[in-house]
């Protein structure tokens, strides 16, 4: 349906718009285009060199990810009544996303638009998911009713998935405000805060490093908890099961990109690819938390079972 393949496509472009949002502050582009708009030094296409490629690429990024929003929030308006609400909620964080992107430039970089317009980013991109996963083709009544075994199957393993994502998004707030409070390298010890083995220094900003860090540690075992705990209980869940391998092996890649990252004094590929891997996992979690949500036939069609039960109405 086309409602889906786009929500999809909106999401994968949302998810490499943040990998290339999280380009521009490693490697110092935040100001390169000083407007707040979708020019830069007066040109929309200027020559995309040094700073300018990183910020402006976003830019554009941002540009392409508004333009599939727009055919999308168009396509729920016309071909899914009932979604209606969703199409302009997703419309409108797409442009409130644009003026706090906007208002971080216009005021220089203050942290807490920062954090917020990376927040934002993310609660957007999960609600892409969430809108993905809404208009899939309609279930028929027996595929309806595998989903309601294996959710039973899943039991209480479910709260683990809600854990997972509550933590993730909490670690997302600790690294957001690492980086845009410029903390990210105020700790250059490892795995004491500095290289003398002090933990806790007398500055705030290293305090909030460490907060980071340690919390870092609680997210990989809760969530490897979580991993664990859908894996022995989804026995019959294919996809679900999946992710639960999945999930360990990307916060161990995490974890390490972390370590990484502070002994090679913040190298962008790595720090990028720390970045890239958060917005993974709470992809994924995400993810998880919505196939494992009850499933009801809301597709705006009519199905027939295959094995000859009553049509199932969207």
């Amino acid at each position: 349906m086309l409602e889906h393949r786009l929500a999809k496509l909106a999401a994968a472009a949302t998810f490499v718009l943040l990998v290339i949002g999280g380009t521009v502050n490693p490697t110092g582009s935040s100001l390169a285009c000083p407007e707040p708009t979708l020019v830069c030094h007066g040109q929309l296409f200027p020559p995309m060199v040094g700073g300018v490629l990183y910020e402006h690429g976003h830019r554009l990024a941002a540009m392409t990810v508004g333009l599939l929003q727009i055919a999308l929030t168009l396509t729920l308006l016309f071909r899914r009544s009932a979604l209606r609400r969703l199409g302009w909620t997703l419309l409108g964080l797409v442009i409130a996303q644009g003026a706090l992107g906007a208002i971080t430039v216009g005021y220089k970089l203050p942290w807490f638009v920062s954090t917020g317009h990376l927040l934002l980013g993310m609660s957007y991109f999960a609600t892409l998911i969430y809108t993905a996963f809404r208009t899939r083709p309609a279930a028929t009544v027996v595929e309806l009713d595998r989903h309601a075994r294996l959710r039973d199957e899943l039991g209480s393993a479910r709260r683990w998935i809600a854990v997972a994502c509550g933590f993730v998004f909490v670690q997302l707030l600790l690294g957001a405000l690492v980086r845009h409070l410029g903390a990210a390298m105020v700790c250059l010890g490892m795995p004491s805060c500095t290289r003398d083995g002090q933990w806790w220094p007398e500055a705030w900003v290293q305090d909030v490093h460490m907060i980071h860090r340690g919390f870092g540690g609680v997210v990989a075992v809760a969530t490897t908890i979580a991993a664990v705990q859908v894996f022995r209980r989804a026995r019959s869940w294919g996809a679900l099961r999946l992710l639960a391998l999945i999930a360990p092996a990307l916060v161990l890649v995490q974890v390490a990109l972390g370590v990484l990252t502070v002994l090679t004094l913040r190298a962008v590929p790595l720090a990028v690819g720390h970045f890239a891997g958060a917005a993974s996992l709470w992809a994924l979690w995400m993810s998880a938390w919505l196939l494992t949500a009850a499933r009801a036939p809301a597709a705006a069609r009519t199905l027939p079972d295959v094995r000859g039960f009553q049509l199932v109405r969207a």
